[in-house]
């Protein structure tokens, strides 16, 4: 069955509008405009299309951002490799021991994306995340994307956010495989590592996220330990599933 041009061109546009978007970390509808070449209100129509559908989110009122979509259509690619499901039974058991919430993210060219929660409820008081949320440059799984960034199975797209750290701690981090940042502001700790696929190439970070003052900030605590020893066995898993 023949296509119409119209459809192309519709397609055509978004992708353009992806791209935009993927150099830029934001678009607004008179970007949009430019890039396209056409009017603000022809603009305005696929942006609004799009944010409809999940392609794209407000960041505030001007400004848009990736959409869920993106995120569950970069999580499903991911998955062919194994390792959403793989990490599953793994973040169970660290969540279960450590009682904390356990993070599996991904990364969508600019920043780490939620790709998979085990949430803790053990404690009156826990951290919930939710999956499709983007973690900024002061996270500790940004660090670790950024720390192994010349060894990743993405590509870091030009106008990425900059990591918060310095070239020291992204050498520590390749050198430990961990990494802690805790956030005074809202007293929340996390402890991340890489997570790599059969090759050695980083394809996620596993990671514990809880109330400050239960995880500790030692890299070599028994949370440190424990995503360690859970990131080895996803990486065994993917060669293995029964290991």
């Amino acid at each position: 069955m023949e296509i119409a041009s119209g459809d192309l061109q519709v397609v055509a546009r978004v992708v353009q509008l992806l791209r935009l978007l993927a150099a830029h970390d934001t678009i607004d509808l008179v970007s949009a405009a430019e890039e396209l070449g056409v009017g603000k209100s022809t603009a305005h129509r696929y942006l609004a299309s799009m944010e409809n559908h999940g392609l794209l989110q407000r960041r505030d009122r001007n400004r848009y951002e990736f959409g869920v979509l993106l995120a569950e259509l970069g999580t499903m690619a991911l998955s062919r490799l194994g390792v959403i499901d793989l990490a599953g039974p793994v973040m169970e058991e660290i969540s279960v021991s450590m009682r904390h919430t356990v993070v599996l993210s991904v990364w969508n060219g600019h920043s780490p994306v939620v790709a998979q929660v085990r949430e803790d409820s053990s404690r009156t008081a826990h951290v919930s995340i939710q999956v499709g949320s983007f973690l900024g440059p002061d996270a500790a799984q940004t660090v670790v994307f950024w720390a192994y960034r010349n060894k990743s199975y993405y590509r870091f797209r030009e106008g990425a956010p900059p990591v918060n750290a310095t070239e020291a701690e992204l050498e520590e981090a390749r050198q430990t495989g961990i990494v802690v940042r805790v956030s005074h502001a809202n007293g929340v700790s996390a402890v991340a590592t890489p997570v790599l696929d059969p090759s050695g190439r980083l394809i996620a970070t596993l990671a514990v996220v809880g109330i400050a003052q239960f995880v500790p900030e030692e890299i070599d605590s028994p949370v440190a330990l424990a995503l360690l020893q859970g990131a080895e066995r996803i990486s065994r898993r993917m060669v293995s599933p029964t290991d």
